[in-house]
């Protein structure tokens, strides 16, 4: 169970009416000086079972995905885009217009900056805080269509037993909220 914990936050902001409907989300960028691993990290994963480390920042764009699928946008096949960046995740929405532009993808990009991500405590969290920005970018103008920050506060993970399902539950809840505003779930 994820609880959003309110804070003086404003009201997120309305997309344009002409946004367009398809999204290509862009590797999230990681501010937080850590790998952030979730996944595919310990001596048994990597070498008995040989799986690859999932991160923080692959829990938040595979959860974009998710939700901008739910509000009725196509969104370009995470391969496509990983293919075509070469999984390099953009330092700015200047950056992140550029590497869509030059990989010819389709739509919107979908840039994310991370900018914190803290469970406390670390190793059993009650509370992961979190800072991050979304930003839809038009690769052609290289303009700002529409973004939504998530300012530093704590998402509250009840009833998560381990880190890696607490990061799960914090990243699939702030994902949820900052692109609520996109529209309905379908």
């Amino acid at each position: 169970m994820v609880v959003l914990m309110a804070g003086g936050c404003a009201p997120p902001p309305a997309p344009p009416h002409n946004l367009p409907r398809t999204v290509a989300v862009l590797p999230p960028h990681n501010e937080t000086g850590g790998p952030l691993p979730v996944a595919g990290s310990s001596l048994l994963e990597r070498y008995a079972f040989d799986t690859r480390p999932v991160t923080v920042p692959d829990v938040l764009a595979s959860e974009a995905r998710l939700q901008l699928a739910y509000r009725g946008f196509t969104v370009v096949p995470d391969d496509v885009v990983a293919q075509a960046t070469g999984n390099r995740p953009p330092a700015s929405a200047e950056a992140a217009a550029d590497i869509a532009k030059r990989a010819h993808l389709d739509g919107a990009a979908l840039f994310i900056d991370l900018r914190r991500w803290n469970p406390d405590p670390p190793t059993e969290p009650r509370v992961v805080i979190v800072d991050l920005v979304v930003s839809l970018i038009d690769p052609s103008s290289a303009r700002t269509l529409w973004t939504n920050h998530w300012s530093t506060r704590p998402v509250r993970t009840l009833g998560e037993a381990t880190l890696g399902a607490s990061d799960i539950s914090a990243a699939r809840a702030v994902m949820g909220a900052v692109l609520a505003p996109l529209g309905p779930e379908h």
